[in-house]
């Protein structure tokens, strides 16, 4: 139990330290934290904003970097297929000089010229895809058309390097043909 209370004493009240009010005090008024909460959603808001806009524009400069790529890839497969063309010309050129038992890897490798047509056709059907459908296709289907004109290059670049090695043979061919010509000339 607790003792009664003495009556007639009195404590007196404690002393708080205050400043006095000063005009430059901010004084809550009744109702204003309603305003903090309006700024905190609008700054959320904002930052939702702001993290949309960013997203999208990654993917406008991942879309326009695919479709870039797409084109580059297309122009060096064309620049592949025109020189292997002009490789093939070159060729045919050899040919005429060397019989055709010395010539047989040389004309298969020229039996390929329907493939650089057909290749060429091709190409100017992905221009034409690239030109209609690039702007509405999205970055996957961007992203496949690049892969496939990539993997084309590397068939094309292995066709190169097969033309430069025969080219080679031929020269040498050549160059023994014509060496052994004029001694069979000189003997008769």
């Amino acid at each position: 139990m607790r003792p009664p209370l003495r009556t007639g004493v009195t404590f007196p009240a404690p002393r708080i330290l205050r400043n006095p009010a000063h005009a430059a005090d901010f004084v809550a008024e009744q109702g204003s934290g309603r305003y903090v909460v309006y700024l905190i959603a609008l700054a959320f808001a904002a930052s939702l904003l702001v993290l949309w806009l960013w997203a999208r524009q990654r993917g406008w400069r991942r879309r326009a970097r695919a479709t870039r790529q797409l084109l580059d890839g297309a122009d060096a497969l064309e620049a592949q297929l025109l020189d292997c063309r002009a490789r093939m010309q070159r060729l045919r050129e050899m040919l005429i000089v060397l019989p055709e038992e010395m010539s047989a890897d040389a004309t298969s490798a020229l039996a390929a010229d329907d493939k650089v047509q057909a290749g060429l056709k091709d190409l100017l059907g992905h221009r034409l895809w690239i030109k209609q459908q690039a702007d509405t296709a999205s970055v996957t289907e961007l992203d496949a058309a690049c892969a496939a004109i990539e993997r084309t290059r590397r068939v094309m670049d292995s066709q190169l390097a097969r033309l430069d090695a025969i080219t080679g043979e031929l020269s040498a061919a050549q160059t023994s043909a014509s060496s052994v010509a004029p001694r069979n000339k000189s003997a008769m």
